[in-house]
C-alpha cells in the first residue's frame, strides 16, 4: 500500500468540498466533485481496472451533481461498472465465507427498506437499484476476502455512502446526509486506491 502525494492532495480538496457542502457553496462543489475523484486515480494509472474504475466514478459524480432526475441512471451505471471494475481487480478466489452472512442480511435489509420509494420508479430503476445493491455487496466481500484491512475499509465505507445516498433518494433524505455521503465516499476511494498504487 502507498499514500501518493497526490492523494494527499486529493484529501485536501475533498476536505474544502466537504465544507463547501456545510455552506451549500455550490459553485465549489461542482468544480471539486469529479476533480478530487479524478485526482485519487491518477496514482493508479499502471493498474487498468482501478484506474477505469475511478474514471467511472468521476463521470457517475458528473451525473449525479447535475440537477436532473434523468441523470441518475447513467450516473448509477457509471457506478456500476465502477464497481464491476474493482471487484475485478480483486485477487481472490471465489469461495463461501463467514462475511457472506451479514452481507447477505445486508442486502435483504436495504432492499426491504428502500423498496417502498423504488417501487414508485420505473422497471429500469428498479433493476437498476436491485443489481447495484447486488454488485456492492459482492465487491465488499470479495474485498474481505483478500484479507487486507485498508480494502475491506474502503468498501464497507462505499457502502455506507451509497446506502445513505440511496435511502436519501428513495425515503427520506437529512440534512447530514450529503456530508456523511461524500466523507465515506471520498475515504472508501482513497483506501482503494492507495492498496493499488
Amino acid at each position: 500500500m502507498t499514500f501518493h502525494p497526490v492523494h494527499a492532495a486529493a484529501a485536501s480538496l475533498a476536505c474544502i468540498y466537504l465544507t463547501a457542502v456545510l455552506y451549500q457553496w455550490q459553485a465549489v462543489k461542482y468544480a471539486l466533485k469529479p476533480t478530487v475523484t479524478l485526482l485519487i486515480a491518477y496514482p493508479t494509472y499502471g493498474t487498468s481496472h482501478i484506474f477505469l474504475g475511478l474514471l467511472f466514478s468521476a463521470l457517475g459524480d458528473t451525473f449525479l451533481m447535475l440537477p436532473s432526475e434523468q441523470m441518475f441512471v447513467p450516473g448509477l451505471l457509471s457506478f456500476l461498472i465502477a464497481h464491476l471494475l474493482y471487484i475485478a481487480s480483486f485477487d481472490t478466489s471465489t469461495r463461501v465465507s463467514w462475511p457472506a452472512v451479514p452481507l447477505v442480511l445486508f442486502a435483504a435489509a436495504m432492499l426491504h427498506g428502500l423498496w417502498p420509494g423504488v417501487a414508485n420508479e420505473d422497471s429500469v430503476v428498479q433493476v437498476g437499484v436491485v443489481v447495484y445493491i447486488f454488485a456492492i455487496v459482492w465487491m465488499t466481500y470479495k474485498a474481505l476476502l483478500t484479507g487486507n484491512m485498508v480494502l475491506a475499509t474502503g468498501t464497507v465505507l462505499f457502502c455506507v455512502s451509497d446506502s445513505v445516498l440511496a435511502w436519501s433518494k428513495f425515503i427520506q433524505s437529512y440534512g447530514w446526509s450529503e456530508f456523511v455521503v461524500m466523507l465515506t465516499y471520498y475515504a472508501a476511494q482513497l483506501c482503494i486506491a492507495a492498496v493499488h498504487c
